[in-house]
């Protein structure tokens, strides 16, 4: 590649009486070697001794499985991916209508409070169902005797010797 010199002469004013400026000189350089190397040609027969490299059928066999297996992982994990998403939307409508529920139950217990009071409560058990309040003449006390004990006789005779064996650690723990 030679550089190019630029003649700046051309662009600076002239007058009559003034010598033209002397060209300069331009320098090439040596030309870069170039770090290409050409390798002489094979003839024909050489070309044709080479062995040709062909694909094992066993590699192939194997690229193709592991390659199935990635697609199958890929796959798989989207597949995960998808079930997540809808069990998710699942859980969130349900919880909707969890609190849907909750609210319509606050809602209804207010109204039923609304609709009856304590005292109307009272009052028709009073009326319709002829209650009364507690008195001290409907109140009955029992005494009972703190020697009296109730039993369970049970045949013990009978069953295997472990049924034998937990009745007797049962009645030892009964009194």
């Amino acid at each position: 590649m030679a550089l190019e010199a630029y003649d700046f002469s051309r662009f600076q004013e002239r007058d009559g009486s003034a010598v033209p400026a002397a060209e300069p000189k331009i320098q090439e350089q040596p030309q870069r070697q170039s770090n290409v190397v050409e390798l002489p040609e094979q003839p024909e027969q050489q070309r044709q001794a080479q062995p040709q490299h062909r694909r094992s059928p066993l590699k192939m066999a194997a690229a193709a499985l592991c390659f199935g297996l990635i697609f199958l992982t890929a796959l798989s994990a989207v597949h995960s991916e998808v079930q997540l998403t809808e069990l998710t939307e699942e859980i969130n409508m349900a919880s909707k209508s969890l609190e849907e529920a909750k609210s319509r139950e606050i809602q209804l217990s207010m109204q039923a409070a609304q609709k009856m009071t304590d005292a109307e409560v009272e009052e028709y058990a009073v009326q319709q169902l002829g209650m009364s309040k507690l008195s001290n003449a409907q109140v009955t006390y029992l005494h009972v005797a703190g020697q009296d004990q109730g039993k369970v006789v049970q045949d013990v005779a009978g069953g295997s010797w472990l049924d034998q064996f937990l009745s007797t650690v049962r009645s030892w723990l009964a009194g």
